[in-house]
């Protein structure tokens, strides 16, 4: 299991496009480089959600 990462944590929201050619979805990722470069941290349905994951990925008040 990975250390926690330091404080204060920093992610960033990328859109994917998921599927076959010409029958794709989008998602959106949330990537930090903690444990490693370009981690993936959780995968979402909507910007939205993934905004709000983001925020709470970088709350510090859950050290």
């Amino acid at each position: 299991m990975p250390a926690k990462p330091p404080y204060p944590r920093k992610a960033r929201v990328m859109t994917v496009e998921k599927g076959q050619t010409g029958n794709t979805v989008t998602w959106y990722e949330l990537r930090a480089d903690h444990p490693k470069p370009d981690s993936l941290i959780s995968e979402h349905e909507t910007e939205r959600e993934a905004e709000d994951a983001k925020v709470r990925y970088e709350s510090a008040e859950k050290s």
